[in-house]
């Protein structure tokens, strides 16, 4: 099977299974005082990053394409929540968590964990061997040259929970840990052609959807806080390089472009997938039947009018 595919699997296996604990954690949130949706991207992040303090600009690290003014207005939301404290020092916009947010961190973890360990898609036997395909996998990056950096990566695994853990649990975890290295892959890729994460982002919509017009871009990537204005000089900074060009209101790749983003998606494939060697052909098999099987039964095990 093309590794392309399989990882498609794994990514879908890793969504269906938040369908199912992420309502969970949503609601525990509520119950502590966090207003829906508040803890995502950067609660769980300000413990990774202990002992030293969460800022916008370690959460761009691997959130490049966010705008950090969004960052720094959940962060001081934290604050007045009282689940962060200011770092102290000369150096603001840098915060600790408090010992309420180390709680809500525990609440939500046991939340989640409690949520997956009474899954069963799979007979254990199914289960117990995805899981050691999975290890490998993720062993097998840790320890694959550089390039890509394992930054995303090293981090993601902060949150091991042990082989003690359920094995869905450990499941969640080796997926999120691949999904880290393929933010690895992908930041390698094409943070050295020096574009800005929101040219960059631009760039990546226009090849999959373009060709788009200023306002249909901006309303596609809304979600990450920036404004029309910077996708405006986010566009002029593609054209002047002769990656897109304008045709009337919409914007396109040029030949150029389009070569160029190809580029960096093999570039990002061939770090990301280089570490998959570690299994042979029967063993990739056995991956996607595995991986189909259990994103099927955890979609069945969804409760009536619920989608992943």
């Amino acid at each position: 099977m093309n590794t392309a595919d399989l990882w498609l699997l794994a990514w879908e296996a890793l969504q269906a299974l938040g369908a199912h604990y992420g309502p969970a954690i949503d609601h525990a949130a509520e119950g502590i005082g966090i207003p829906l949706g508040e803890w995502y991207g950067w609660l769980m992040a300000a413990r990774i990053f202990e002992p030293y303090p969460v800022s916008a600009a370690r959460l761009q690290m691997r959130a490049a394409y966010i705008a950090p003014a969004r960052f720094d207005e959940s962060l001081a939301k934290g604050v007045q929540l009282g689940l962060l404290e200011p770092a102290g020092g000369t150096k603001r916009g840098e915060y600790h968590l408090t010992e309420r947010g180390h709680r809500a961190i525990r609440r939500l973890i046991d939340t989640a964990y409690a949520a997956m360990s009474t899954l069963h898609p799979l007979p254990d036997a199914d289960l117990e061997r995805l899981d050691a395909l999975l290890y490998r996998l993720v062993r097998a990056s840790l320890a694959a040259p550089e390039p890509p950096g394992k930054w995303c990566l090293r981090i993601a695994r902060h949150y091991d929970p042990g082989e003690s853990a359920a094995v869905m649990v450990r499941l969640d975890q080796y997926l999120s840990d691949l999904d880290a290295y393929r933010d690895d892959a992908n930041l390698e890729a094409w943070q050295p052609c020096g574009v800005s994460g929101q040219a960059w982002e631009a760039f990546t919509t226009l090849w999959r959807h373009g060709p788009l017009t200023l306002d249909q871009l901006g309303s596609r990537l809304r979600r990450r806080g920036h404004t029309q204005e910077t996708y405006a000089l986010a566009l002029d900074e593609l054209a002047v390089r002769g990656w897109i060009a304008r045709d009337g209101d919409a914007y396109q790749l040029t030949d150029e472009g389009r070569s160029q983003r190809e580029a960096a998606e093999a570039t990002t494939d061939r770090y990301f997938y280089a570490p998959w060697t570690c299994l042979n052909a029967s063993e990739t098999a056995e991956l996607s039947d595995l991986l189909v099987r259990v994103r099927e039964g955890l979609a069945e095990a969804l409760p009536e009018g619920q989608g992943a």
